[in-house]
């Protein structure tokens, strides 16, 4: 670690004393690099408009000066004041813990708006009026249509995480919610990356923004080791995941691992598959109720689960501890979802490992993935369940090689091509004397001359 007088910190920022006192129980002493970058202006008041990737601290980044302005300038007869919008229940929850966290010694509260949840439980939670909302913004749009949310109060709006919710399509809701939203209002944009399709129009709604981008998606973590394992097919993927997860939790009993697949058919026969084995697993996927995935969750955090399996829908912004490996049980659809997967493990400086598995059928995806990150995955096997397929098996010479070869063979070529061939010269004589006239050699001379016209 660097030396102390160098790091960022929480003491020159005129955070409230009651939330001051909750982050340092928390031991939240020391600034992450989007902490240390946005805070204070947003304190401040000003739009923040911030690219940069899940784990980086974003979640603080923009609850902290939330609190913070809602403790000084109390408005006791107002609606909702802050709206948090995110893609996922899962990021929901976790925010919502977070927030609880920091204002512990606080009286502000806040309410949660996703799906899977009863709408009698959710319109209780709005007549108690919060003063934070953190919604799903499918759910949030459903309560504005039966007029049981009220968002005309709202002095900050956050979108978390903008990109993907840009990406599940959305667009419309989230400019549906802003037009339902008070007009004169701080924003906080945080989004992996500011290059998704439509992320201009929501950037519109920003007046003045600080712009800060740590887009580094295309950064290898280092602190990741990353290996490719061939499978041959789904039975052979299931037992490499068993001998995966045996080898890392033997190593380290508090380890927990996490695994991802492309499908929730997928996801489910694998969760069972690794109960029925006796690995101590859970399952995440659109379908599990939300009461189910909520205590999933909690209890893989807890660590009495030790393997979650999921799809795409825990890759972002997950923040657990101990997760020492991510196995892909299907290669990942794009880079970026390669990305977001493996950055469940490796994070607050810990290192972590990454294991893909790939059949002959998904080995042209990993091979785009790591030309997109410009990675090179070390290839292993796992003793007694070594794949038949190897990888592809012919590779194209390539550079000079494949340069100086072609020459060679050209060279030759025109060498020979200059040499007349036997069958080639036998069909010109043979053309040759075809095309002479014929001579009579009996008869009269008149049959001659006709023959020769």
């Amino acid at each position: 670690m660097s030396d102390s007088t160098t790091i960022p910190t929480l003491d020159h920022l005129p955070i409230d004393a009651r939330i001051s006192r909750a982050l340092m129980e928390m031991g939240f002493t020391e600034l992450t690099e989007i902490q240390n970058l946005t805070l204070a202006p947003a304190i401040t008041g000003q739009d923040i408009l911030a690219a940069a990737k899940t784990g980086s601290g974003k979640t603080a980044a923009f609850l902290l000066p939330i609190l913070h302005k809602l403790l000084t300038n109390e408005a006791p007869n107002t609606d909702t004041r802050a709206l948090i919008l995110v893609p996922t229940r899962e990021l929901a929850l976790q925010i919502q813990k977070a927030f609880e966290e920091f204002a512990k010694y606080t009286y502000i509260k806040c309410g949660l708006l996703i799906g899977g949840e009863a709408f009698k439980y959710q319109i209780a939670q709005l007549r108690r009026n919060p003063e934070v909302l953190i919604a799903t913004p499918g759910r949030l749009v459903e309560h504005l249509d039966k007029g049981t949310a009220s968002l005309r109060d709202i002095e900050c709006l956050v979108l978390d995480e903008a990109d993907q919710m840009l990406k599940m399509g959305f667009s419309e809701d989230l400019h549906r919610i802003a037009t339902a939203a008070k007009s004169e209002r701080q924003n906080f944009l945080f989004s992996a990356t500011l290059k998704q399709k439509g992320m201009h129009r929501i950037q519109a709604w920003l007046n003045n923004p600080l712009e800060v981008n740590l887009d580094r998606s295309l950064e290898v973590n280092q602190a990741i080791t990353q290996q490719v394992i061939f499978a041959d097919d789904p039975k052979h993927k299931e037992k490499l995941c068993v001998a995966l997860i045996n080898q890392i939790t033997s190593e380290n009993p508090e380890s927990k691992v996490f695994v991802f697949s492309n499908t929730r058919a997928q996801c489910q026969q694998l969760g069972n598959f690794l109960k029925y084995k006796k690995v101590r697993a859970g399952i995440i996927h659109s379908e599990i109720p939300q009461s189910e995935r909520k205590q999933v969750m909690n209890n893989f955090r807890q660590g009495s689960l030790k393997v979650l399996v999921a799809t795409d829908v825990a890759a972002r912004g997950l923040d657990i501890d101990n997760v020492e490996l991510v196995i892909n049980y299907t290669v990942a659809q794009t880079g970026d979802d390669h990305t977001h997967r493996i950055g469940r493990t490796g994070r607050a400086g810990k290192l972590g490992r990454a294991v893909s598995l790939v059949s002959s059928l998904e080995y042209n995806t990993l091979s785009s993935i790591e030309r997109y990150l410009k990675i090179n995955a070390k290839r292993i096997t796992i003793e007694g369940l070594v794949a038949d397929y190897k990888g592809p098996k012919k590779v194209k010479a390539s550079g000079k090689a494949a340069g100086t070869k072609k020459k060679k063979l050209d060279k030759k070529d025109k060498k020979n091509s200059k040499k007349p061939k036997a069958k080639n010269i036998a069909k010109k004589k043979a053309k040759k004397t075809a095309a002479q006239p014929k001579v009579a050699t009996s008869g009269d001379g008149f049959g001659a001359l006709r023959k020769r016209k």
